[in-house]
């Protein structure tokens, strides 16, 4: 049986369509997303390096990370790491970017000595002016503080090649898969009842098993955004 090949469409290339394997796949996604931080990186000095990785969230309701001193250099500097789940990559380049944004907005206020979070996930005014100097417009949520952002058309038009190069190399995502599943493909029984929540204001929770969250999105009829897991 032959190698899997993916060819790029017309419509993400103005070039010649190229091929890649599926094992090359995801290290073009990281590549990319590593090239965004640089960029982010060269209009923002006070944010910090970082190994840059991406992969599953395992249930969790978070699109990304960031996570000071979680490597380890071979020489023993502790460093930073920004994670970016893979199951987030359908939801477009633009929006990956701005979860690299979100994160940057964390390490700018780790390099400064700002807390900007708590144990619960909290995100204060340290946060909140931290994301806006990234080009990121901030709204409030009961449960996560300042939690809520979304990429400006600002920040869009300052990493259009960074968001260019994305869509190019997002050539699969990763799916959610159903609550309970194995990675043999079976199935665990789950009756838990999970909230979500939208980005209303105020905000609206729901609550249902966790596979409904973990399935296709559910739009919410007010703000046109999907429930997410909040906890």
């Amino acid at each position: 049986m032959g190698e899997a090949i993916i060819t790029t469409s017309a419509a993400k290339s103005e070039g010649p369509a190229e091929s890649a394997t599926l094992s090359s796949v995801g290290a073009a996604i990281t590549g990319a997303l590593a090239v965004g931080w640089e960029a982010i990186r060269l209009h923002h000095p006070d944010v910090p390096d970082a190994v840059v990785t991406m992969g599953t969230r395992h249930r969790k309701p978070l699109w990304a990370h960031f996570w000071a001193q979680q490597w380890s250099l071979t020489g023993g500097e502790k460093v930073p790491e920004v994670w970016i789940a893979a199951e987030g990559l359908a939801r477009g380049a633009a929006d990956v970017m701005g979860s690299l944004l979100h994160e940057a907005a964390h390490g700018r206020c780790s390099t400064r000595g700002e807390k900007d979070c708590n144990a619960a996930q909290y995100h204060n005014k340290f946060f909140r002016d931290s994301a806006q100097v990234m080009g990121l417009a901030v709204e409030r949520s009961e449960r996560n503080g300042y939690s809520v952002t979304s990429i400006t058309d600002i920040a869009r038009q300052r990493y259009r090649e960074q968001i260019a190069a994305l869509e190019a190399a997002i050539l699969a995502e990763r799916t959610i898969p159903p609550s309970g599943a194995t990675a043999t493909g079976g199935q665990r029984r789950n009756t838990n009842y999970r909230p979500a929540s939208c980005q209303c204001r105020p905000v609206r929770t729901l609550r249902a098993a966790a596979g409904t969250w973990e399935g296709p999105p559910v739009i919410c009829g007010g703000c046109n955004k999907p429930f997410v897991m909040t906890s």
